[in-house]
């Protein structure tokens, strides 16, 4: 095999792992780590915190795994899952639960 073989694989194969760690969920699953964790290594792209600055949620970039849970009119955030106040903060502005994402829970809101 190649180095450039082995590097498609193994790339195709990461992209498949990170696929399978963004599950369509109405709830949030329940924390898997007590402490902040980096979107990015949960397969999110982010672009910046969500509603203000110094806020533990991120306003989510489209990507081809996110792309499935964009809707028209929506932004689609993302608050770390042990963070529950943030994400009842969220859900009390409307908010929608609409996936998880290993460390993360994804949620639709109004643009």
């Amino acid at each position: 095999m190649t180095k450039q073989n082995l590097f498609l694989c193994a790339s195709a194969f990461l992209a498949l792992q990170a696929c399978q760690e963004i599950v369509p969920s109405a709830e949030p699953d329940a924390p898997t780590v007590s402490t902040y964790t980096e979107a990015e290594s949960s397969g999110l792209r982010t672009l910046r915190p969500y509603p203000n600055d110094d806020d533990v949620c991120e306003l989510l970039k489209e990507t081809a795994f996110t792309e499935a849970f964009e809707t028209e009119g929506k932004r689609l955030i993302a608050c770390p899952k042990h963070e529950r106040g943030a994400i009842k903060d969220r859900t009390r502005e409307g908010a929608k639960v609409v996936g998880n994402a290993k460390h993360w829970v994804l949620l639709s809101i109004d643009a």
